[in-house]
């Protein structure tokens, strides 16, 4: 085992690498140039790749073949067209570029074989998957994931001079083009992140592009006469494409110089339509602020989302830590500050902290190198053993395994050791280079464990040394361990999204969310759920059994969570029938790495399946996705309604403003192409999610419990009704009792949608049970007989019914008498027109 030890923050518009060494952090600098930070661009010229800060340069001559923010679109199945190679790149292929020239800054002459990447803490599963697999391409042997949040915390809690006491901190990282809020606990000297709230499509990324879209192409379309300019200049591969990403580059440029000045200015030249412009655009401080005003607020909300889940105040919080480029904008910080009143403190360098923390991750993370590395070093030994003595060729058959934490805030850490090969009569000894700890010498064991007392506040160096029968010092197997006081680790990250495996709901004709993990759980995790097959699947048939597993909302609509492991089992591939009510069996596990893995056992057929998930793309369908739109738009209007006639005045008002927010999208959704080439498919795409979510959240408590109470009141009045049912009163009380068994899931869901259908079920039962009671139809016919004659289409049927009902009554004929007056209800003016709802087959998941 190898401890990994570098670190890297792979950045949407920078990238860093980094390496912890004896207690401390190097960070290191570009042979080309000495920078610490490598731009995240890619530039293919016809004779060679550019990586970095070059690639970026080459914006202004050729940026067509030029690719950057490629970040944001890791986890689509998005590819970019490389004019010059005329050939497609994906998001993985470009950060493995970036990846290995970050490779390149390592001047020690060591390999580096693992590596800690950090993402963002709201990435999705398909984007870590993505990441990793971007570290395999760029030739790591093992790739180790870390989220921003908990990277930049150990980078700010480990450089403090002073230890911190128990309390809560905000971790605020607003980078190149996303956004995170971490909500980070000290509880007796171990640091967790206990919550975290972000936004995959936020940053300064989207703050560029308002200065071009607001700002600069309003001055180009007034000089130019060009009406739809705006829109020609994203179009993929059009004629305008070259000028937007080069006005791009420039506002990019304007918002750092307008972090340190009042003005700047935007002078460039451009040919359009053949004729030659000159523009020079003057912007101030004031306007930018106005301009990403709205985009600030978004990520305070996200900071008091934070704080109301976990029921703080303000003044709960010690400080909030600056993270990411972005947060060096004045405004950012001043916003911040005053809009929740918390301390906000820029001590650590908000661009290198990510990568610092990194490191410090990576010095506790261990990998077992590839078997051509071993392979070459046995070869070495072997070679080693031509000249050496007996006892040194005994040597070269022990293998020895250490296990510790490098970094600790314990007054003792525990030494992990395991030997293999011969060491008969062998012992060792570990003492401390200050001489204040020795073990004395030992017999050497197959596996023991040491407790290594700590000075603290300081690095504390322990050497182990083995020696042989004859007492001798075998220096080759001596080990020097450096374990650093004071210094805060973590024990696992948090899930960023709840996951939750699709069940069937027959009852609603659809399927519900069942969570499996909860957000926030500490990876990584394992479960095994024991189900029911909900529906017979004949060997050989077509149907089949679907395990889909989603990444997301537990009380949002399947819809809007993400696929992210599904297994289907048809009847092809079963040795036997299934038969409904037989036992399932379902283990599933999430890695560190956002690995999933699902095991499936059929117990009736004795069979198994297992598949292992490592998802890296989805794709964003511009149909689809309007489809999306327009069924959650019908479905707010819906439940608006109903509120505005409940006068649930609170309610509206949210129901409204999240109309309004969805409706902000439909000029952009209805109009961007297939061929569109930014990413607003992924922004309208995760705000169509989030919108929805909130959506089902609107009322809270109250809102739920109004439909429980509902739901109960619905049920009650059923359970007075069925008992004095006269016709078909047995299947009635199924359909009663099918809902009613389903009632411990119905409430504990919290969610309105489900709610909601099982109350409008009860409903329609009321009245089928209403019209299966005798006296209730008997009734309703004098109700409707009470009608004067202009309220019937055919007055003459509906006298020829009448003299039916009656002779009906008087001979208790009761079924005839249900049938004669629904023929009288469809002769009436007022009624209408019966409509059978199309109940499609529903197939759902089979299983419950």
């Amino acid at each position: 085992m190898k401890t990994v030890n570098f670190g890297i923050d792979l950045g949407t518009t920078n990238s860093l690498i980094a390496k912890y060494e004896n207690g401390h952090v190097v960070l290191f600098k570009n042979p080309v140039g000495h920078k610490e930070s490598l731009a995240s661009a890619v530039a293919f010229r016809k004779d060679r790749i550019l990586v970095g800060d070059k690639a970026r340069e080459y914006l202004l001559k050729d940026p067509i073949n030029v690719f950057g923010n490629f970040k944001r679109r890791m986890g689509t199945d998005d590819r970019f067209y490389v004019v010059n190679i005329d050939e497609n790149v994906t998001p993985v292929e470009l950060s493995a570029y970036v990846l290995k020239e970050l490779k390149q800054f390592v001047h020690t002459g060591e390999n580096v074989e693992a590596v800690v990447i950090t993402i963002p803490a709201s990435f999705d599963t398909m984007q870590a998957n993505a990441t990793k697999k971007a570290g395999e391409q760029a030739g790591f042997q093992e790739v180790f994931l870390l989220q921003e949040p908990i990277a930049a915390s150990l980078a700010y809690f480990n450089n403090k001079k002073e230890e911190e006491k128990n309390g809560y901190w905000l971790a605020y990282d607003l980078g190149g083009g996303t956004f995170d809020i971490a909500l980070i606990e000290i509880k007796d000297g171990e640091m967790k992140v206990k919550d975290h709230e972000g936004n995959n499509f936020l940053g300064g990324v989207d703050f560029d592009t308002l200065i071009v879209e607001s700002l600069i192409i309003p001055q180009l379309i007034e000089e130019t006469k060009i009406e739809d300019l705006a829109e020609q200049l994203t179009v993929k591969h059009g004629k305008y494409e070259k000028l937007y990403y080069q006005l791009l580059y420039q506002a990019e440029e304007l918002k750092k110089e307008l972090s340190h000045q009042h003005t700047s200015e935007i002078d460039f030249s451009t040919e359009i339509n053949g004729q030659s412009y000159d523009f020079y655009i003057s912007i101030t401080v004031d306007q930018l602020n106005e301009l990403i005003a709205s985009k600030v607020q978004d990520t305070i909300k996200m900071v008091n989302v934070v704080l109301e889940r976990n029921n703080l105040q303000p003044y709960d919080i010690k400080e909030i830590i600056l993270i990411g480029g972005s947060t060096l904008i004045p405004y950012v910080r001043t916003q911040l500050k005053e809009t929740t009143g918390i301390s906000v403190n820029t001590s650590i360098d908000p661009i290198t902290a990510v990568a610092v923390g990194a490191a410090f991750y990576a010095a506790n993370k261990y990998y077992e190198p590839k078997l051509q590395d071993t392979i070459q070093d046995s070869i070495d030994e072997l070679l080693g053993q031509i000249k050496n003595s007996p006892s040194e060729e005994k040597e070269t058959l022990i293998k020895l395994n250490l296990s510790y934490s490098k970094m600790s805030k314990e007054e003792e850490e525990v030494l992990l050791v395991k030997i293999a090969g011969n060491f008969d009569n062998y012992t060792y000894r570990i003492t401390r280079n200050d001489g204040g700890f020795d073990t004395g010498i030992v017999p050497l064991k197959l596996k023991f464990t040491e407790f290594l007392p700590l000075l603290p506040n300081v690095s504390n160096l322990f050497i182990f040394r083995i020696f042989d029968e004859d007492g001798n010092e075998i220096q080759s197997l001596t080990q020097n361990l450096m374990i650093t006081h004071g210094q805060y680790s973590t024990s696992g990250q948090p899930l960023p999204k709840d996951i939750c495996i699709e069940v069937d709901d027959k009852e609603n004709n659809t399927t519900r969310l069942e969570v499996i993990f909860e957000k926030n759980s500490i990876l990584p995790l394992k479960k095994t759920l024991y189900r029911e097959i909900s529906k017979t699947i004949q060997k050989g048939s077509g149907d089949s059994i679907i395990i889909n597993i989603l990444e997301g909302d537990r009380f949002a609509r399947s819809i809007s969570n993400l696929p992210i492991g599904c297994i289907e089992i048809s009847g092809k591939q079963l040795t036997s029938d299934l038969i409904k009510g037989s036992d399932i069996e379902i283990q599933i596990s999430i890695s560190d790495n956002r690995e999933l893995s699902v095991e499936t056992y059929l117990v009736m057929t004795h069979q198994e399946f297992k598949t292992k998930f490592s998802i890296s793309e989805k794709h964003i369908n511009i149909t689809r996705l309007r489809e999306q739109f327009s069924d959650l738009e019908a479905e707010i209007r819906r439940t608006l309604k109903q509120f505005n006639s409940n006068e649930d005045s609170v309610w509206a008002i949210q129901t409204q403003n999240l109309l309004k927010e969805l409706e902000s999208y439909e000029k952009d959704l209805f109009k961007i192409k297939e061929n569109d080439s930014t990413d607003k498919r992924y922004i309208i795409a995760e705000a169509i999610t989030r919108i929805s979510q909130e959506f089902d959240r609107i009322g809270g408590n109250d809102r739920l419990e109004g439909l429980q109470s509902s739901y109960l009141r619905e049920k009650e009045i059923l359970e007075q009704l069925l008992p004095s049912v006269d016709i078909e009163k047995e299947a009635l009380t199924a359909r009663f009792r099918k809902i009613v068994d389903a009632e411990n899931q119905i409430l504990r869901s919290r969610n309105p949608a489900i709610l909601k259908r099982a109350i409008d079920l009860l409903d329609d039962l009321y009245w089928d049970a209403s019209w299966n009671v005798n006296t209730h139809v008997v009734s309703r016919y004098y109700y409707f007989k009470s009608y004067p004659e202009s309220s019937f289409s055919n007055y003459k049927m509906a006298k020829s019914i009448f003299d039916k009902a009656e002779k009906a009554i008087e001979d208790e004929r009761f079924i005839e008498l249900r049938r004669l007056v629904n023929e009288l209800y469809h002769v009436m003016k007022i009624s209408k027109i019966a409509v059978n709802k199309e109940v499609k087959d529903f197939k759902g998941t089979g299983i419950s």
